[in-house]
């Protein structure tokens, strides 16, 4: 397989992974689960709480949820943002971390020296999609062609945990840190304002390097 198509193929396994990780967690932690959908775009398959989409990139996981829905007072005993804190943190970093246990296992001390630049190699590469990030992914073609597939997977891995946990909203890292900012409370009357300056970076970053993405791929299958 193309190092670049690799890179589709991994990111769609890693996006199924991630929400199902995050579904087993929020069942293990007696949370109400509302729907649980997979992908982005339209619908091609819908029953109960189940929704699988076209575009296998993303997903999300709708829990029960005071801010997201009217409950009366006796039904916000079990919404999420009246559990316990620990739990309001714990979920949004659960797929991340299953999954980067699961990249140190493969990888060794490789895997957490990956993930340790990734903070850096993701700002960046947003920062010069055409120059910078184009090393990296030339970086990736070379380890990609030159190890097995698991080990690739573990690898790019690494690098998408990195980027799930940076602290912009959209991400799990901002959301662990909102809900860790909250420090308990139900709600909080900064929280709608301070989603939106925390997810424009978020979304400044993904699109650059979306396009560095696409330049890529034009350069290496074209």
């Amino acid at each position: 397989m193309h190092p670049a198509l690799q890179i589709l193929v991994f990111t769609a396994l890693f996006a199924i992974l991630h929400l199902a990780i995050m579904v087993f967690c929020a069942r293990c932690l007696g949370l109400v689960i509302r729907s649980i959908t997979f992908g982005i775009g339209p619908t091609l398959y819908a029953q109960g709480k189940l929704s699988i989409k076209a575009l296998p990139f993303s997903g999300s996981l709708t829990l029960k949820d005071s801010r997201e829905e009217t409950l009366e007072t006796n039904e916000c005993l079990d919404a999420f943002n009246f559990q316990p804190l620990w739990k309001q943190v714990l979920l949004p970093l659960s797929a991340p971390l299953c999954l980067l246990l699961l990249s140190f296992g493969l990888l060794g001390m490789q895997g957490w020296t990956s993930f340790l630049s990734a903070f850096v190699q993701i700002i960046d590469g947003a920062l010069a999609p055409l120059s910078t990030a184009q090393d990296y992914l030339h970086a990736w073609d070379t380890y990609a062609t030159t190890h097995t597939l698991p080990l690739a997977f573990a690898l790019l891995t690494t690098k998408l945990c990195a980027f799930n946990l940076l602290p912009f909203a959209g991400l799990n890292g901002g959301q662990a840190l909102l809900n860790l900012l909250r420090w308990g409370k139900p709600d909080a009357p900064w929280q709608a304002s301070a989603m939106i300056w925390m997810l424009i970076p978020g979304l400044a970053i993904l699109a650059s390097w979306v396009a560095a993405l696409a330049y890529h791929f034009l350069q290496t299958i074209i």
